[in-house]
């Protein structure tokens, strides 16, 4: 039986994930997820393709309060209520996203690690900043198969490839196989699995030191040949929502059509 082995978000997309024992998972994913972005002096999104430093810093948010903390390597912390600046839209995939960008000292701090102008932005609501669809899913054993490809020469980990769940008691891939059809997740969630997950630059950085240390991407492509992208995992949409907490079973209710 597939399970929930962990289940990772980010307030501020492509800053460091976090790890949360459960989640409320809303009709365009998971509340509160990549709730802000970044953006360059030229108002283009910026992520760790850029600047993959990024990875080094942390972020909390508590929508209640609507408080966000900063929390850098070198032990820096920015907290404070986020205020509603200037209107933007940020091309994020090809989509328009609205928002404001949130003035305070974050900007001078993530300016400062960048090397740049950089100004942080709040979506005009939850569930705008994902990349092609709200949810992605990978196996941790489609993760154990890279070690053992490379003979235990790379420590890969779940965190480099930035998924919301993280699958336990699946066969490596076995999520490909789900693809077009519909898992449950615990006693309320259904999900509609849309699309292979195409891997970019980000999946190159070490999430513990910031700093590029193997072309992943490339690897993928040499067992995995595709002549569009390299694929690891996948993505998904919601077709009912509820709560994820770890340990949540994941069965596939709808088989995907013969193809």
């Amino acid at each position: 039986m597939s399970t929930i082995q962990d289940i990772y978000t980010a307030p501020v997309k492509s800053l460091a994930l976090e790890r949360r024992t459960s989640v409320s998972i809303g009709p365009a994913g998971i509340a509160e997820d990549r709730r802000f972005h970044l953006i360059d002096g030229g108002g283009r999104l910026l992520t760790q393709r850029q600047r993959p430093q990024l990875a080094l810093v942390t972020a909390g948010y508590e929508p209640q309060s609507e408080r966000l903390t900063l929390t850098f390597s070198g032990g820096r912390q920015v907290a404070a209520p986020v205020e509603e600046g200037e209107a933007v839209r940020t091309a994020i995939f090809g989509r328009e996203v609205p928002g404001h960008v949130a003035p305070g000292e974050w900007n001078e701090a993530l300016s400062e690690l960048c090397g740049g102008p950089v100004r942080l932005v709040k979506t005009d609501d939850v569930g705008l900043s994902y990349d092609e669809y709200p949810l992605s899913m990978l196996s941790q054993a489609s993760i154990d198969l890279l070690r053992q490809l490379t003979e235990d020469a790379r420590p890969f980990e779940a965190r480099r490839f930035r998924p919301n769940f993280l699958l336990d008691g699946c066969s490596p891939h076995e999520e490909d196989s789900w693809l077009g059809g519909v898992v449950t997740i615990g006693p309320e969630v259904r999900l509609r699995m849309v699309a292979p997950d195409p891997r970019c630059a980000i999946t190159t950085i070490n999430p513990d030191t910031g700093q590029r240390d193997f072309d992943t991407p490339r690897f993928l492509l040499a067992y995995r040949p595709s002549s569009r992208a390299p694929y690891f995992g996948v993505y998904a949409a919601v077709e009912n929502p509820g709560t994820v907490t770890v340990g949540d079973s994941v069965e596939v209710v709808t088989q995907p059509a013969s193809r």
